[in-house]
């Protein structure tokens, strides 16, 4: 079995258990910074951060992969290999060599030469594209801190779940308990005992259910670290509110500065104009050297030198491939305006729903858990009296359960955004923000102010 935090001690009176259950995630204290970050460094989640990036494969994947990159400059700056020939001419039918002049045994070496200019550039962009796989490699390191965060911030929500759930099963076996005091002196009903004893039944259902999302998200996050399947972890901290979101522009101007898709960007139009001036250059010419040798026996040698150049007649060709170098560039100029853009929207939308879930946090630390607390105990004071029906105490208790739920939702929401804010992402969150809704809030402070 996973490990789970020890279960809290347990509190006698109704009002202290829903005070401990509406405390189970402890905010804390807000402060602006130009980058969000945790407002506690947690020791635990610094460790797994750090045996991540030091065993990730997808890490290591695109550490060799940069490995390989570096080796293309040279390589594309290299000379061709040049060309060794070895022939034989004869002067007539019979072998002649030694004996007729013509008769020769020759031995041929040949090589290429650029019209200069064209090898540097050649590695210049090879270099380029090297640069750019280190920004897929800081891509890489970004993404699986944040992952590293978000999964830490799962397995969190899992286990304050479970608090929850042992919160709840405590409140019903006090509800079991005056259901069946009224039951003994014949004021209450057998249904309300069996109601008890189903809703108890429900709550090992959810029970079973979260377990299992714990042993999920665990697994998740062992993934993630490189650690063995079922290994477990302690984690002493608790889900909290996080700092107040700073101003859009100073995290737009962060976010541009640490994405590493804009740099490569950037690289990429570096690139393409250093392929134009590569296009532009098969205006030129480019050159052949050769050297031979040739032995004639008996006779004396002969040698040969020569010098070859290409003839770039073919201007059509070589426009055409200027234009299409020259619009790739604009491509990949219009590419990184739109990747500008793209994380704009992605950080407005991210500081938009941090900010909406950490007013979402307040309300429910200051006002609808507070509210359904004080429902709960009315509406059981109620029924103590006779005063109302079983079912609404169940009701009260089903809205303090379903609110204390959704604040570690949002919490653990505002935690994985923040994490996809320093990681200045380019890719949509698939999670949703828990909101509760209107008529759900509104009935709840109804319902607490109606029973009090």
């Amino acid at each position: 079995m996973p490990f789970r935090p020890s279960p809290r001690p347990r509190v006698r009176s109704l009002a202290g258990l829903a005070f401990a259950a509406s405390h189970l995630c402890a905010p804390a204290r807000a402060q602006e910074t130009a980058v969000p970050a945790p407002p506690v460094s947690d020791p635990v989640l610094q460790s797994l951060v750090q045996e991540a990036l030091a065993a990730n494969p997808l890490l290591k994947q695109a550490e060799e992969e940069l490995a390989g990159a570096r080796q293309r400059p040279g390589q594309a700056r290299a000379l061709a290999d040049p060309m060794l020939s070895l022939s034989y001419t004869n002067d007539g039918w019979k072998p002649t060599l030694g004996s007729e002049p013509m008769t020769t045994l020759g031995l041929l070496w040949s090589q290429d030469l650029p019209y200069p200019g064209r090898r540097r550039l050649r590695g210049d962009i090879a270099g380029r594209d090297a640069d750019r796989s280190v920004q897929r490699l800081e891509r890489a390191r970004l993404d699986v801190v944040a992952d590293v965060k978000a999964a830490y911030a799962g397995l969190l929500e899992a286990r304050a779940r479970l608090d929850l759930i042992a919160t709840d099963d405590q409140l019903l076996r006090q509800m079991e308990g005056a259901v069946r005091a009224r039951y003994s002196v014949g004021q209450g009903a057998q249904p309300d005992v069996l109601r008890v004893q189903i809703e108890t039944t429900r709550l090992e259902q959810r029970r079973a259910e979260r377990a299992a999302d714990e042993t999920v998200r665990l697994a998740e996050l062992n993934g993630l670290v490189g650690r063995p399947a079922g290994s477990l972890l302690e984690t002493p901290a608790r889900l909290g509110r996080g700092p107040a979101p700073p101003p859009l522009d100073g995290v737009l101007t962060e976010a541009r500065q640490r994405s590493p898709e804009l740099r490569e960007a950037r690289l990429a139009i570096d690139a393409a104009r250093l392929a134009v001036s590569l296009a532009e250059r098969d205006y030129k010419p480019d050159f052949r050297v050769a050297a031979g040798y040739m032995n004639r026996g008996g006779l004396p040698p002969m040698w040969q030198a020569g010098v070859g150049v290409t003839l770039p007649l073919h201007r059509s060709r070589i426009k055409s491939g200027v234009t299409e170098a020259e619009a790739s560039r604009r491509a990949a100029e219009q590419h990184l305006a739109a990747l500008e853009l793209q994380l704009r929207v992605r950080t407005e939308e991210r500081l938009a729903r941090l900010r909406a879930s950490k007013r979402l946090a307040e309300l429910y630390e200051s006002g609808v858990i507070p509210q359904d607390v004080l429902g709960v105990e009315a509406a059981l004071a109620s029924y103590r009296v006779g005063t109302v029906p079983f079912v609404a105490v169940l009701e009260a208790l089903a809205g303090l359960s379903a609110d204390r739920a959704a604040l570690v939702s949002v919490l653990a929401e505002q935690a994985r955004l923040l994490a996809r804010l320093e990681a200045a992402s380019l890719e949509a969150d698939g999670s949703a923000m828990p909101v509760p809704s209107a008529v759900a809030v509104g009935m709840a402070l109804a319902r607490a102010g109606e029973l009090r």
